[in-house]
């Protein structure tokens, strides 16, 4: 499998989202209580721009991207939050615009669909066939539950082991001879995570260590 990037970030990856070309991240800091984006080529593989967000706010979300603008929505610090502001940014250049015709045909709803893994925890009756799967194949005993997803001719499994008192979250990719194409510790937790890696078309994303994004060709 060909690495396509690997992108360190100064907070944690909240978010993401993309279209055909690019990827956005969402970036939280939470000890300022800074919000940050950053957009990904992904065609190129470049990290174009990185910068706070121009509302100076934390109440704010990444919604949707799509026809190189990304849609940012802020809600207001209520108990029952209200959008109070629903703004754009242009992906080649980072700034900020307002709706109108320049995002024409912005419609919120993006052709290019990610696909999630399956999350089974160990009281899931098929997690018994991936526990017996990993067992031989690298002849551990994984623990709690798994991500899992087929695409085209590889399996890719996020499964965790225990290292003292916490759980080490690996990813593993092989393909249907049983190769090994990729396998690395992404995390340290004490819990399991939720959809630890995504798919788009033709390229597998996921997140090591909180901060770091990771892009290869499938």
């Amino acid at each position: 499998m060909r690495q396509l990037f690997e992108h360190s970030f100064p907070a944690k990856i909240w978010n993401i989202k993309f279209d055909d070309q690019f990827l956005v991240t969402e970036l939280r800091d939470d000890i300022t209580r800074k919000v940050y984006f950053a957009t990904i080529d992904l065609h190129s593989g470049e990290l174009l721009w990185q910068q706070p967000s121009p509302n100076k706010t934390w109440w704010q979300s990444l919604v949707e991207v799509q026809q190189g603008y990304a849609n940012i929505v802020e809600f207001s610090a209520d108990s029952k939050p209200e959008v109070i502001d629903n703004y754009y940014i242009e992906l080649q250049s980072g700034n900020r615009v307002e709706q109108s015709s320049k995002i024409l045909g912005f419609e919120g709803k993006n052709t290019v669909l990610a696909l999630h893994p399956l999350h089974y925890t160990d009281d899931n009756e098929f997690f018994p066939a991936i526990f017996k799967f990993l067992y031989r194949l690298l002849s551990i005993d994984i623990q709690k539950g798994v991500d899992y997803l087929e695409y085209k001719d590889k399996i890719i499994i996020s499964y965790y082991l225990y290292c003292e008192n916490k759980l080490c979250n690996y990813l593993l990719v092989v393909n249907r001879k049983r190769e090994i194409l990729l396998h690395e510790l992404i995390a340290e937790s004490e819990g399991l995570g939720i959809s630890t890696f995504t798919i788009k078309p033709e390229i597998l994303l996921y997140v090591k260590n909180k901060c770091q994004l990771h892009g290869y060709e499938l």
